[in-house]
């Protein structure tokens, strides 16, 4: 199928129409209306009712929209990695939330250029959904995410055991600051700390809350590794007697995968993980 196809349909969606669509891919309305009909010929249904407010997906269309951005993908990562740079003659791709990209995926990445000097590597920062969705496409061949989805196909492996701990400022112990971790924190903060459930100032990443914390002070909930530089130089304390939660860092990947590459760099980040970083240091320099 012609990925032009796809694109526009997903570009109609987005837009609401088949006219704001032809104006944001420069074409013809009629051009867009084409093809369209291709693409509903090819798939055997309709895709579209069109009416005077634009474009509505039918039942059809609904359940094509996700084949249509795994095509789109698909096809876009195709394009991105081959061909290969010259002088290598295989390709590593993988993956990190962004809490875990220093140190763990750093290091992860300067020791597998040094150990597989052949293979060209990529690194994505993204959400854990977006992670695990990219790797049931075989878009990547392993992530870091602190929440996993167990799907058919993918490997999940506890890499590292975490927690959340309140902590607050010394000079200045106020306001509270709720750090987003994930739905599974949120629930649970939610049930052990409901007086809290509403705060005043809200962060969605945790670097961005540690530096608010650090220099204008307040209170709230981070991971131990990444607090604890501040905790020993008295610039933060551990609030006593607060809840704690669980926030792990696992390993996902393909089990269908066997390369021996992936093999390798998924005992390298095993061995890494039993490391002493210094966590802190992405807050420091973000």
């Amino acid at each position: 199928m012609d990925i032009d196809l796809a694109r526009t349909f997903l570009e109609i969606i987005r837009g609401g129409s088949f006219i704001a669509a032809a104006e944001r891919m420069h074409l013809t309305q009629t051009a867009v209306t084409a093809r369209i009909q291709n693409l509903e010929s090819q798939l055997g249904c309709r895709l579209f009712v069109r009416n005077r407010a634009g474009a509505r997906l039918t039942d059809d269309g609904e359940r094509f929209v996700a084949y249509a951005n795994q095509l789109v993908q698909t096809w876009e990562a195709a394009r991105r990695d081959l061909p290969l740079p010259q002088g290598y003659d295989q390709l590593l791709t993988l993956g990190a939330e962004v809490s875990l990209c220093n140190p763990l995926m750093l290091a992860w990445v300067q020791r597998l250029r040094e150990t597989l000097p052949s293979h060209a590597l990529r690194s994505e920062v993204a959400s854990d959904e977006e992670l695990q969705k990219k790797l049931d496409l075989g878009l990547l061949d392993a992530a870091l995410v602190h929440q996993p989805e167990y799907w058919p196909g993918l490997q999940v492996e506890q890499l590292l055991e975490e927690k959340l701990i309140q902590v607050v400022q010394t000079r200045n112990p106020e306001p509270y600051l709720y750090v987003d971790w994930g739905p599974a924190f949120r629930k649970q903060h939610n049930q052990a700390l409901p007086e809290h459930t509403r705060a005043a100032m809200s962060f969605s990443l945790g670097p961005l809350a540690l530096q608010y914390l650090v220099q204008c002070g307040g209170r709230g909930y981070f991971r131990t590794r990444v607090v604890q530089r501040y905790l020993d130089e008295g610039v933060l304390k551990r609030v006593e007697q607060a809840p704690e939660f669980s926030h792990p860092v696992y390993l996902v990947y393909s089990r269908a995968n066997r390369s021996a590459a992936l093999a390798k760099a998924l005992n390298l980040v095993r061995e890494l993980a039993l490391d002493d970083f210094d966590w802190s240091r992405w807050y420091y320099e973000i």
